[in-house]
């Protein structure tokens, strides 16, 4: 070690420059600077040793003469608070003590960890279950990145709706990145390094080559990557999504890095999945290597940190089946005749195509008339009509008031927000609650059937008449009392039609998620629902399906049953997550007599035979949930799709049969492949520090003191009730005056004298990091103790001997990259145990120890004499020497190692 610019520094390498000695000097662990801005050079190079001073090592010092004025007693001291600053850096290298405004978790850090430090780790996908935090999971990865490497060029291509959601979650990090997207946008492809981007908007025909001319990322980020589809086996028939991540990922070098990240990554396709794994694979390797790069956990797979359930379980009630008007059922089958998929000449996907029209059809006008004749209207706006063309102009009238307009609004003004929103659909794809714009098929229709149609949704709509919302209101929303309840509905027409009724009904206006909401307007929403005074409702479209978090509430309601079961999981994701205290309560109504009502009960009643020795009772729902997930969506509509209602035919029960065991064994597979990581993940080390280390640290060293007279509000589960409970709150006043609550911070609620002040604890906040620093880099001379063991120390003596000299060395690991750079990827802590016969590594649990010995052992006034001192600075170098030596493996991954000398403490009686 040496001093360079007053700082100790440790050498990483000694060179020869031309016949100069320089060396290459690591600069001290970062994590010293807290959440600085400006950190110092991971290391200086080409240093001229004249421009340095030697720093002695602490087992030199153990017997060199005092400086001018140093005491052994304040050596001793000062050795002990730089061994306990970097026992805290290095002990946590999960960064459970760093303070976030994010709550981070522990299976979100020990994945940041797997797949910053393990190789082969460069592209993977995270599949974790919806809910589990994928977004933070993606910001903590490149926080560490580019606290590494500051100029990487990161893109994040995510749904047009989530682009926005994304940008609030990494400012929370302090991640700032512009926003690429249709509205709003700020983002410049050409000279912008940190961008999240629209994927509808980069496939679009006026942008996908530009994107691809952009200069190579690196590390990209794909948010929802189960939309990228290449349907056929070995990668063809892509559509432009994959085509476009296939193409930036294939211009990548080689230390660059992927991160495709979905709640359902299977979408019960195997080639498409297939396809997603082939982007994983670097040149040359099998798919059984990209295999090893899937992460997949369940909500039941997470802990939290002290090993508890971070989730509670999930009630799904019997449906609820409403009765149809007659008129309401002939008009299901008439659109059902109109819009009846006959066999195509062309590609599979032309087929598929025709499928799905029917299949959205039937859908809407199911969820309710309002639906219904709104998808007809649009339908007819892509057929060309006008105004002019009866009964268009009725009908656009009877959907009054559409989205945020006014009911009187003149109709000329909804036709044109309808035009608009199509062809908006059409150009960037951002139009989440209308339906699906099937591209492959003409746009040549019956316009007399059309038009019979439409006028029989208009009478629909305009009849007193709302059996579904009258049963909803009977059987689920007067029972809940007060609660807070989440109402889901694919189309915007359903939502504003339920919301006129329950505001009629109860004289409040519900909160509304749906599409074209800009982000202000949607945080505003959620906001008004979230408040205690605010709205007991809210109901979401499709366009709330993902990016949006109600964990809060634990009531959902599925007004209407996707036929893509995924659809019914994203809803069900937005209460069922992280910060859910209560039983999730999930309820859903069904029309008597529908297709889709039949084919459930059909798919829990196969489900639940085959399934009945393998699967706990109290898991049925989530195995059921996860099982319809691997369903093909397209096999499903092809049997749903025969009619308008029931029954099924005996072929068709036992096609659905046949799906739900095959869907069955896909979970079973998928999870005995790809869930084996989670073990690997769960086992990253946590390290050894506490938040009672953090405390003593800063009361011993920093001045800080105990703030009494505040308690902490819990939630807590007895008897399957969630209580409140105040428990006496562990609360430091630092040196700088604020109050710091010592503990995992998850936005408990304080109480009692300058609660309100409470804020949380951290190795990176400023006052805390300059202490760390202060203490683990003096200037003056450090790393000797001579202690004499305390009287509760017996144990700790006992096993290490009644004289002993402890030698302690930080390890910090660097990485070469391809380009000559070189980064800091972690530090770790090793100490020995100096003998007279052997030195022995200390177990973690004695390290642990170390920590204590400012309070529990007795510092000595001066050194007593022993024959281990020699022994000791032998040993010291000989240790220093091999902690250093990088192994062949670890020089194939371009790993290098510094070693920091920071401890040697003599214990005797």
């Amino acid at each position: 070690m040496v001093l360079f610019e007053r700082i100790p520094h440790a050498v990483l390498r000694e060179t020869n420059d031309w016949g100069i000695r320089v060396l290459d000097l690591a600069s001290p662990p970062r994590r010293l600077w807290g959440s600085q801005a400006a950190l110092p050079a991971p290391v200086r190079t080409h240093i001229d040793p004249y421009q340095t001073q030697p720093y002695p090592l602490p087992g030199a010092l153990l017997t060199a003469p005092l400086s001018d004025g140093d005491t052994w007693s304040a050596m001793s001291k000062r050795s002990l608070a730089r061994f306990e600053a970097f026992f805290l850096v290095a002990e946590d290298p999960q960064r459970r003590l760093d303070t976030r405004e994010v709550v981070t978790l522990a299976h979100q850090v020990s994945l940041v960890r797997h797949i910053i430090d393990t190789p082969g780790r460069r592209r993977v996908l995270i599949g974790d279950e919806v809910g589990l935090g994928k977004t933070v999971v993606a910001g903590l990865i490149i926080q560490e990145l580019l606290a590494a490497n500051p100029g990487l060029r990161v893109l994040y291509l995510a749904p047009a709706r989530l682009v926005a959601n994304v940008g609030r979650e990494f400012k929370r990090l302090s991640l700032f990145f512009r926003e690429w997207k249709s509205q709003d946008g700020d983002a410049r492809l050409e000279t912008d390094s940190r961008i999240i981007a629209s994927i509808h908007r980069a496939v679009h025909p006026n942008h996908f080559d530009r994107l691809l001319q952009s200069r190579p990322w690196d590390l990209i980020v794909v948010d929802e990557c189960h939309h990228l589809s290449a349907w056929g086996d070995g990668g063809v028939d892509p559509v432009r999504k994959y085509r476009l991540v296939r193409d930036l990922v294939s211009a990548q070098s080689a230390e660059s890095r992927v991160l495709l990240l979905s709640g359902t990554p299977h979408q019960a396709h195997a080639a498409r999945f297939d396809n997603l794994l082939r982007l994983l694979q670097l040149p040359g390797e099998s798919q059984d290597a990209a295999a090893g790069r899937v992460i997949y956990r369940t909500k039941e797979d997470v802990r939290d940190w002290d090993g508890n359930p971070l989730f509670p379980r999930r009630q799904v009630n019997p449906p609820i089946v409403v009765d149809l008007d007659p008129d309401h059922r002939s008009w299901l089958a008439d659109i059902h005749g109109f819009f009846q998929p006959h066999p195509i000449p062309g590609s599979q996907a032309v087929q598929r195509a025709a499928g799905w029209k029917c299949a959205q059809a039937l859908q809407w006008a199911a969820s309710s008339p309002n639906a219904g004749l709104g998808y007809l209207v649009r339908q007819s706006l892509r057929a060309g009509w006008t105004l002019e063309q009866a009964p268009l102009a009725e009908a656009i009238a009877a959907l009054r008031p559409y989205r945020s307009g006014a009911p009187d609004e003149p109709v000329e003004s909804v036709y044109g927000r309808l035009v608009a929103e199509i062809g908006r659909q059409a150009s960037d794809d951002d139009v989440e609650d209308i339906e699906e714009n099937v591209d492959e098929l003409s746009s040549d229709v019956d316009h007399g059937a059309l038009a019979s149609l439409i006028r029989q949704g208009i009478k629909l709509v305009r009849s007193p008449r709302q059996l579904k919302w009258e049963r909803l209101w009977r059987d689920v929303l007067q029972p809940a009392g007060r609660e807070k309840i989440v109402l889901f509905a694919q189309p915007i027409e359903t939502v504003l039609a339920l919301a006129l009724w329950l505001q009629n009904k109860t004289g409040q206006r519900p909160a509304i998620i749906m599409g074209g909401q800009t982000d202000a307007d949607r945080d505003r929403e959620v906001a008004r629902f979230k408040d205690a005074t605010g709205p007991q409702f809210l109901i979401s479209s499709r366009a709330g399906g993902e990016g949006i978090n109600l964990q809060f509430s634990r009531r959902l309601v599925h007004l209407d049953v996707p036929w893509n079961p995924m659809e019914m999981e994203q809803r069900v994701g937005r209460v069922h997550r992280f910060g859910s205290r209560e039983t999730i309560l999930v309820d859903t109504i069904v029309v008597r007599d529908s297709r889709e009502t039949q084919a459930w009960s059909v798919a829990r009643e196969r489900l639940t035979a085959i399934a009945q020795t393998l699967v706990a009772p109290d898991r049925f729902e989530t195995v059921f949930s996860r099982v319809m997930c691997l369903i093909p969506p397209e096999e499903l509509q092809t049997v749903l799709i025969n009619s308008a209602a029931s029954p099924l035919a005996d072929n068709e029960v036992q096609r659905l049969s046949s799906l739900v065991e095959s869907g069955f064994r896909d979970w079973q597979n998928f999870h005995d492949r790809y869930a084996a990581n989670q073990r690997q993940i769960r086992e990253q080390p946590a390290g050894l520090a506490r938040w009672r280390h953090v405390s003593d640290f800063l009361t011993h060293y920093g001045g800080a003191e105990k703030a009494p007279g505040i308690a902490r509000t819990r939630f807590v589960q007895r008897d399957g009730l969630v209580e409140t409970v105040d428990q006496s709150a562990d609360v430091l006043k630092l040196s700088d005056g604020s109050l710091c609550f010592v503990g995992d911070f998850d936005g408990g609620l304080f109480t009692g004298q300058s609660s309100n002040l409470v804020g949380p604890l951290g190795l990176n906040l400023p006052p805390v990091a300059e202490l760390l620093r202060t203490c683990a880099s003096p200037a003056s001379p450090t790393g000797a103790a001579h202690l004499r063991w305390g009287d509760d120390q017996t144990q700790l003596r006992s096993r290490l001997g009644h004289e002993v000299i402890i030698l302690a060395f930080v390890r910090q690991t660097f990485r070469l990259d391809s380009i000559g750079g070189i980064h800091e990827v972690g530090t770790e802590l090793a100490a020995y145990v100096v003998g007279q016969d052997q030195t022995s590594l200390l177990p973690p649990e004695d390290r642990i120890g170390l920590f204590d010995m400012s309070r529990l052992a007795t510092v000595r006034v001066r050194p007593v004499e022993s024959p281990l001192f020699v022994r000791a600075v032998a040993e010291e170098l000989r240790l220093i020497n091999e902690l250093r030596r990088p192994s062949e493996e670890d020089i194939k991954q371009g790993l290098r190692y510094a070693v920091w000398p920071i401890l040697a403490l003599h214990l005797s009686a």
